[in-house]
């Protein structure tokens, strides 16, 4: 269905009215994604309903979950433990929950904007620190073996220090992937991100010695979280 055209327009508003408010499911989905990235119009009446969902968002004054929801959430995810490492921690998930309601907020502005280059692009990370603001973000086709990382604030590392992006896998222990300098840094993946990081539904940046972790783990603090959103 050619839903650029003229007499199709109630069709194609209904459609991106679903898409961006994610009640649109399935194969019907995967198939206006389609149309979302190939076809201006249909990508601009996506954007149209982004940012009157965004103007939504803003007005809704912020919820605290009570800390069942938090023991729920940490349980669905394995991170019930008694280990002490950082991403094992409820504490962590609690301020990744709140980076992640603020990383969905400035996405539809980084669609609306288009800065910084979110078309062509099937992955995107918004990574933000504890107080909720987005520090960076983190971009990557599907079919190309880097992720693309850029600064949105003056985010600096302490002086002698560096930061170091992880992979926060679903089931292991986080992988590194690769040291961020001050400006837009290119990070190799072993692999195309769609299966280098299928199995991953977060990214993190921790502060580290110059040039990274020596143990292959994160041993400073984690100052920013996010994660993925994939638009395929």
């Amino acid at each position: 269905m050619d839903l650029a055209r003229p007499d199709r327009r109630a069709r194609l508003d209904e459609l991106a009215a679903q898409y961006a408010l994610g009640t649109l499911r399935g194969q019907a989905r995967r198939r206006f994604a389609r149309a979302v990235q190939h076809d201006l119009v249909v990508a601009a009446a996506v954007r149209e309903w982004e940012a009157r969902l965004a103007s939504l968002a803003v007005a809704v004054p912020a919820v605290q979950p009570p800390p069942r929801a938090w023991r729920g959430i940490a349980a669905r995810l394995g991170l019930s433990s008694s280990n002490g490492s950082w991403w094992q921690r409820l504490g962590f998930w609690r301020g990744f929950a709140l980076a992640s309601f603020a990383a969905a907020l400035i996405l539809s502005w980084v669609v609306l904007t288009g800065a910084p280059p979110v078309p062509g692009a099937s992955l995107v990370v918004v990574l933000a620190g504890p107080d909720d603001r987005p520090a960076m973000i983190a971009t990557a086709s599907r079919d190309e073996a880097f992720l693309t990382v850029k600064p949105l604030a003056r985010a600096a590392p302490p002086a002698g220090r560096d930061f170091e992006l992880w992979a926060l896998p679903a089931n292991a222990t986080p992988r590194p992937l690769g040291v961020i300098g001050r400006g837009v840094a290119r990070l190799p993946l072993a692999a195309p991100s769609g299966r280098a990081l299928a199995d991953v539904p977060a990214l993190a940046v921790s502060v580290e010695p110059p040039g990274g972790s020596p143990t292959g783990a994160p041993t400073g603090p984690v100052v920013y979280t996010g994660r993925i959103e994939r638009f395929y």
